[in-house]
Protein backbone atom coordinates (compact mmCIF):
# COMPACT_ATOMS: atom_id res chain seq x y z
CA UNK A 1 0.00 0.00 0.00
CA UNK A 2 1.58 3.64 -0.90
CA UNK A 3 1.53 6.71 0.87
CA UNK A 4 1.31 9.96 -0.03
CA UNK A 5 4.53 12.10 1.96
CA UNK A 6 4.66 15.97 2.29
CA UNK A 7 7.90 17.08 4.54
CA UNK A 8 8.62 20.45 5.38
CA UNK A 9 11.66 21.90 6.64
CA UNK A 10 11.34 25.89 8.02
CA UNK A 11 14.06 27.85 7.97
CA UNK A 12 12.75 31.07 10.56
CA UNK A 13 14.15 34.60 10.26
CA UNK A 14 17.10 35.79 12.00
CA UNK A 15 14.89 37.30 14.44
CA UNK A 16 12.69 34.39 15.54
CA UNK A 17 13.29 33.31 19.51
CA UNK A 18 13.62 30.48 20.83
CA UNK A 19 10.08 30.54 22.01
CA UNK A 20 8.76 31.28 18.40
CA UNK A 21 10.79 28.24 16.93
CA UNK A 22 9.50 25.66 19.93
CA UNK A 23 5.97 27.19 19.02
CA UNK A 24 6.30 26.86 15.32
CA UNK A 25 6.96 23.03 16.25
CA UNK A 26 4.22 22.58 18.70
CA UNK A 27 1.58 24.14 16.26
CA UNK A 28 2.25 21.82 13.77
CA UNK A 29 1.42 18.78 16.09
CA UNK A 30 -1.47 20.45 17.61
CA UNK A 31 -3.19 22.27 14.38
CA UNK A 32 -2.51 20.17 12.10
CA UNK A 33 -3.26 16.52 13.49
CA UNK A 34 -6.70 18.25 13.85
CA UNK A 35 -7.39 17.40 9.99
CA UNK A 36 -9.05 14.76 9.20
CA UNK A 37 -6.57 13.29 5.86
CA UNK A 38 -3.89 13.43 8.07
CA UNK A 39 -2.57 9.58 8.94
CA UNK A 40 0.25 10.27 10.84
CA UNK A 41 2.28 13.66 11.48
CA UNK A 42 5.66 13.88 13.18
CA UNK A 43 7.27 17.38 14.07
CA UNK A 44 9.92 19.07 16.02
CA UNK A 45 13.11 21.55 15.97
CA UNK A 46 16.02 20.31 14.52
CA UNK A 47 18.80 18.52 16.83
CA UNK A 48 21.79 21.14 17.05
CA UNK A 49 24.08 17.85 17.82
CA UNK A 50 23.89 16.69 14.40
CA UNK A 51 26.89 18.49 12.80
CA UNK A 52 28.02 15.76 10.66
CA UNK A 53 29.23 17.02 6.79
CA UNK A 54 25.83 14.74 5.79
CA UNK A 55 23.56 16.24 7.86
CA UNK A 56 21.26 19.63 6.48
CA UNK A 57 21.07 22.32 9.16
CA UNK A 58 20.09 25.31 7.53
CA UNK A 59 16.12 24.65 9.25
CA UNK A 60 14.99 25.22 12.37
CA UNK A 61 11.68 22.48 12.67
CA UNK A 62 11.14 19.34 10.79
CA UNK A 63 7.29 18.47 9.35
CA UNK A 64 6.74 14.89 8.07
CA UNK A 65 2.53 14.49 7.04
CA UNK A 66 1.27 10.72 5.76
CA UNK A 67 -1.74 10.44 3.55
CA UNK A 68 -3.45 7.62 2.28
CA UNK A 69 -3.15 9.47 -1.03
CA UNK A 70 -2.64 12.36 -2.95
CA UNK A 71 -6.61 13.43 -2.13
CA UNK A 72 -6.03 13.29 1.58
CA UNK A 73 -2.96 15.80 1.09
CA UNK A 74 -5.06 17.67 -1.22
CA UNK A 75 -7.91 18.43 1.39
CA UNK A 76 -5.27 18.78 4.45
CA UNK A 77 -3.73 21.56 1.84
CA UNK A 78 -7.28 23.46 1.76
CA UNK A 79 -8.46 22.85 5.24
CA UNK A 80 -9.19 25.77 7.47
CA UNK A 81 -6.69 24.30 10.02
CA UNK A 82 -3.83 24.29 7.70
CA UNK A 83 -4.77 28.13 6.78
CA UNK A 84 -4.97 29.26 10.32
CA UNK A 85 -1.60 27.40 10.58
CA UNK A 86 0.08 29.07 7.39
CA UNK A 87 -1.32 32.89 8.60
CA UNK A 88 -0.24 32.24 12.03
CA UNK A 89 3.42 31.44 11.00
CA UNK A 90 4.79 32.48 7.58
CA UNK A 91 5.89 35.74 9.18
CA UNK A 92 8.08 34.04 10.88
CA UNK A 93 9.54 31.85 7.68
CA UNK A 94 12.66 33.04 6.05
CA UNK A 95 12.35 29.78 3.96
CA UNK A 96 10.76 26.41 3.53
CA UNK A 97 11.74 23.43 1.48
CA UNK A 98 8.92 20.96 0.58
CA UNK A 99 9.48 17.26 -0.69
CA UNK A 100 6.75 15.31 -1.44
CA UNK A 101 6.67 11.67 -2.29
CA UNK A 102 4.87 8.54 -2.43
CA UNK A 103 6.09 6.03 -0.32
CA UNK A 104 4.98 2.23 -0.61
Amino acid sequence: MSTFVHAVFFTCKPSATPEQIKLLAFDCRSMLTQIPSVRQLVAGCREESMTRPVNDTAYHVGLVVHFDDLSGYRLYADHPFHMEFVAKHKELWADLRVCDFVAG
